[in-house]
């Protein structure tokens, strides 16, 4: 009975360190080119994130400029109201 248990504890360490081992060994190594693309890409990711970086600045002026443009014509239409009901009298 003492030999079963010890010789199937034994027979799962020897699966556990015959895993270990082809699992260390299988290392993935990165090849220059494939150095080369990442950098490139990573280039890529700064440029287009000051871009959009840019782009969200440009927006957020047009935005402002079109809210003081809005409040202009809401100030010129009350005048023009204000203008009519004197006419009308």
């Amino acid at each position: 009975m003492k030999f079963t248990k010890l010789r199937s504890f034994l027979s799962a360490m020897l699966m556990v360190a015959i895993c270990s081992v082809m699992l260390a060994s299988c290392k993935c190594k990165i090849k220059d080119d494939q150095l080369a693309k990442i950098a490139e890409l990573r280039r890529q990711e700064k440029s287009l994130q000051s871009e959009i970086q840019e782009k969200q600045s440009q927006k957020a002026r047009v935005d402002a400029e079109l809210q003081s443009r809005t409040n202009e014509l809401n100030d010129c239409n009350k005048k023009r109201e204000i203008v009519k009901q004197r006419l009308a009298v």
